[in-house]
């Protein structure tokens, strides 16, 4: 399992160590909306925290990767382009696989303008984009966020959209689109992960990605697995269980977790002893 949604600023070791007793093998970690006043230099120490933080879920035994770029909720009234002209740098980073979370948080024209500048940004340097809506609002910025990703000539296959959830992942998915469905989500993370699992279940695995969204705000950690062990208990495949619960994930972003923890153990086994 490969959680697509974790925010793993606060975890400490025995988390996890948790996560992989479970069965959680691997995480994205994408920058958010946390993280106080929206300077630039706030934003800059966020990526540095949110890559700090994949690279310490790698040295506790997941297969970690970072996304950056500028929330909607962050964007700074000063400082900017500045920004904007770091971020390739950014996302040139070894444990940095995507570009987000971007998207809208209210809607408007600052907001569009800095989303497209984005994924003008991802489009040419070739970068797979975490999108992300709000639970507020979630069907009309839902719509207008596929009509920016349209306008980008991004490929579609390209975005994930975060946010989604009934209403609004049949559209997600006919434009070509992956659906992220958070399992912590507004009605509670097991009325979340019921819904997951219905949803799996009459629409299939295609272009679905679920994740826990948990680490902040009293998410559930474990949700993914208890999403797993859910749809086994409904009599859903494993292969489809497998592909919305990390495969689906995994392609998206164009990584290898075996081939990084192979890399990991190789390091941990070459270390001389302390004896």
């Amino acid at each position: 399992m490969f959680d697509a949604f974790l925010h793993a600023g606060a975890l400490g070791a025995r988390e996890v160590a948790d996560l992989r007793f479970f069965g959680i093998e691997g995480a994205l970690v994408a920058s958010g909306d946390g993280g106080g006043t929206a300077t630039p230099a706030a934003i800059r120490r966020a990526w540095e925290q949110v890559a700090a933080a994949a690279r310490r879920l790698r040295r506790g035994g997941l297969a970690a990767w970072a996304a950056l770029g500028i929330h909607p909720r962050r964007i700074p009234s000063r400082g900017l382009e500045a920004l904007l002209a770091e971020l390739p740098d950014a996302l040139g980073r070894p444990e940095v696989a995507a570009l987000g979370a971007v998207g809208l948080a209210e809607g408007g024209a600052l907001e569009e303008r800095v989303l497209a500048r984005q994924l003008e940004l991802a489009r040419e340097l070739r970068r797979p984009v975490i999108a992300a809506v709000p639970l507020r609002g979630r069907e009309r910025l839902t719509r207008r966020l596929l009509a920016a990703l349209r306008e980008s000539e991004l490929e579609p296959a390209r975005v994930l959209v975060a946010g989604a959830d009934e209403r609004t992942v049949k559209a997600i998915r006919a434009c070509g689109h992956l659906a992220g469905l958070s399992l912590s989500g507004g009605a509670g993370p097991r009325g979340a992960v019921d819904a997951a699992v219905r949803l799996v279940a009459s629409l299939g695995p295609e272009g679905i990605v679920l994740g826990s969204d948990a680490g902040v705000g009293g998410g559930d950690l474990l949700a993914l697995a208890r999403a797993a062990d859910r749809m086994a208990k409904a009599g859903l495949a494993p292969a489809v269980i497998r592909r919305v619960c990390g495969a689906n994930a995994i392609r998206f972003l164009g990584v290898d977790p075996a081939g990084l923890r192979g890399r990991a153990s190789s390091a941990r086994s070459a270390r001389p002893s302390s004896r």
